[in-house]
């Protein structure tokens, strides 16, 4: 069954939100004890797979929407390859996947987010 534009904004909408909690640096926590790590990584993949695909239609139909498509996409695959594996417990690799999503979302709005 399609989803509706309103679904599929809806989804899109949370995938950024999801990408913007991690960029922020907000806890994780609760998402872990609910869902676990595994579960968390692949909806975290998820969203980053639906923002790339949003970011790839814009550049293909020359919309300016999304001011660095370039740089956005190439920040959502090094987020995309990072949350496959990374350790929740271990800074360093948290750290790294923050950075790749404040990068993905300041190349989609373009302009730099709050520290």
């Amino acid at each position: 069954m399609s989803s509706t534009p309103g679904q599929k904004a809806a989804r899109l909408a949370t995938a950024l939100n999801s990408l913007g909690h991690i960029a922020m640096g907000h806890s994780l926590e609760e998402a872990r004890r609910s869902k676990g790590d595994a579960k968390l990584r692949e909806e975290f993949h998820e969203d980053a797979n639906l923002v790339f695909e949003m970011v790839v239609y814009e550049e293909r139909v020359n919309s300016t929407v999304i001011p660095y498509p370039a740089a956005c996409k190439a920040a959502l695959s090094r987020f995309r390859d990072l949350v496959q594996s990374v350790d929740f417990d271990d800074a360093a690799s948290v750290a790294s996947l923050k950075a790749c999503a404040r990068q993905a979302l300041e190349a989609f709005l373009g302009e730099p987010l709050p520290e």
